[in-house]
């Protein structure tokens, strides 16, 4: 294998900069193999990264409001095999969230799960007994993910309902009807399920094993924020990269996968050049992986295995996209507001909050206002302060838009986008930041067809695939595919679409590599 790794034209191609290819070919540089990763973009992060308005007065953060820890599990491992551990600063919020409905106000505290209980407990004291049994099973979950287990092993798959008891037991089960089995309050359901609009599927469709274990992580591990911004993670992936002799092309575009004899052979580029590759990960969508591969590859009889793969992607849906509006401050609010992440719940029915966001209705749909100031001193300059409002958002609404928009005729659009944007400034004022209007110094925001624009992402979808039950847990999409030497390293693939999760796909497609690169000598 050391002969392929000094041989030109046996690299390894990453199509796309999000932290799933950056953070794939960081590892693999460092590990000795010639890496070209190319990104569209002109910076590389893809939903990590920010932006600069008002000559540089505010920084906006584009999608991170906070993540998991960076002391344990797989983000863990993926800096130190990165080289980045010591380059990326992880700091703790100061509490885990705020949570508003029409009948409550609570704060979370951070890593105090008893805390918590017992704060429910007061609140709704004819459902302690299900409370505590709620958080139980976040807690069993989180027992089971302490245990190892080697997807890439046979046997590991076999005795793993004896190994892993508790994810074997909800692996059918959505997050509703758990919560239905311990919960009879709507209130309290609406309060305990208040973080669906990370994981975007209604109650009903959303993996019980995905919520329970991302928010136990959450609740008992705690919530932090990069320092400064998710562009330094990006920065620090890329400098990884280039310092161990990896490439980096900013501004190209893959447009095709060349395939011969069934194994990828390169990557051609919007300006026609090839970039031969004995192997490719894919941290585009895996839609567009597909028809990159359907257009360059010869007009052969694709094999059954291959065809009952691309028929089973079919019947996956991209996730919801966003609605986010950003907003510089000319006064800072830092000991005014509390929280670095709060959440304004419009209604007692989750269900209804999930269809509010589908036809992008800022009045009865969740969102949540984060306020970076809140974190630590110095997010924003001297007298301002920055605060984003996210809102869970479905591709319908703006699909009538989409033709128009791509043709650079944006009036109805902007007026669409900007009522939009009032509404939600509107409902931050009343519920959270009084005199939020007469604050606003700069204003900006962006809709699923701004996903599109920078990521190309079908529909903007910000998770990839849905987190449904037929793509969760044991079932999600692996990170290899039939095309050999054809990998996935994005929220598309396995585990599926978070900073955390999104990451450890770049390490299991790294993996993946290795293993095909060791079969071939």
């Amino acid at each position: 294998m050391k002969k392929d790794h000094t041989e030109k034209k046996s690299q390894v191609v990453i199509i796309g900069g999000g932290l799933g290819g950056l953070s794939a070919a960081a590892i693999l540089a460092r590990k000795g193999f010639p890496v070209t990763l190319i990104e569209q973009h002109s910076k590389p992060g893809g939903y990590a990264t920010s932006f600069k308005r008002s000559k540089g007065r505010f920084t906006f953060e584009v999608s991170l409001h906070a993540m998991n820890t960076a002391d344990a599990g797989p983000l863990k491992n993926v800096f130190s095999l990165a080289g980045i551990e010591d380059k990326v600063k992880v700091v703790a919020l100061p509490e885990l969230c705020r949570i508003i409905t029409p009948d409550h106000d609570m704060v979370w505290p951070q890593r105090n799960p008893e805390a918590i209980v017992d704060l429910l407990c007061q609140r709704f004291p004819d459902e302690s007994n299900g409370i505590h049994q709620f958080f139980k099973e976040m807690e069993t979950c989180l027992d089971d993910a302490k245990k190892p287990f080697n997807q890439n092993s046979l046997w590991e798959k076999l005795i793993f309902p004896f190994t892993h008891k508790n994810w074997w037991r909800i692996r059918n089960q959505t997050i509703g009807n758990i919560i239905d089995t311990h919960i009879q309050n709507a209130e309290l359901k609406t309060i305990i399920s208040t973080f669906w609009i990370y994981y975007l599927l209604p109650l009903s469709k959303l993996s019980g094993f995905i919520y329970l274990l991302a928010t136990g992580m959450y609740i008992w591990a705690g919530a932090y924020y990069i320092k400064y911004q998710s562009q330094d993670l990006s920065n620090a992936f890329s400098e990884a990269i280039r310092k161990a002799g990896g490439k980096i092309l900013l501004s190209t575009e893959a447009v095709g996968i060349n395939i011969k004899d069934g194994r990828v052979c390169g990557v051609r580029l919007k300006d026609g050049k090839i970039l031969k590759a004995r192997s490719i990960i894919s941290n585009a969508s895996v839609p567009a992986t597909m028809e990159m591969i359907s257009d360059s590859s010869t007009q052969r009889k694709y094999k059954k295995n291959i065809l009952r793969y691309l028929n089973k992607l079919k019947k996956y849906r991209p996730s919801l996209s966003s609605f986010i509006v950003w907003l510089g401050l000319n006064r800072e609010i830092t000991g005014k507001v509390d929280c670095h992440q709060t959440f304004i719940v419009k209604n007692n029915d989750p269900d209804d909050a999930y269809n509010a966001s589908l036809s992008c209705d800022p009045i009865s749909a969740t969102s949540l206002v984060t306020i970076y100031d809140n974190t630590y001193p110095g997010y924003s300059q001297p007298g301002t302060s920055t605060i984003s409002i996210y809102m869970p958002c479905g591709y319908d609404p703006w699909r009538p838009f989409e033709s128009d928009y791509f043709a650079g005729q944006k009036d109805a659009y902007r007026k669409k986008k900007s009522a939009i944007t009032e509404t939600l400034i509107d409902q931050v004022e009343k519920n959270l930041i009084p005199g939020l209007k007469s604050m606003i110094e700069v204003k900006e925001s962006a809709t699923p067809l701004t996903n599109i624009r920078y990521t190309k992402n079908p529909e903007g979808a910000i998770c990839g695939y849905e987190w449904s039950m037929d793509n969760s847990f044991m079932t999600r999409i692996e990170n290899t595919t039939p095309f050999k030497g054809l990998f996935l390293s994005s929220a598309w693939g396995n585990g599926g679409g978070s900073y955390i999760l999104t990451m450890d796909s770049g390490y299991k497609a790294y993996q993946a590599v290795v293993r095909d690169w060791q079969k071939k000598g």
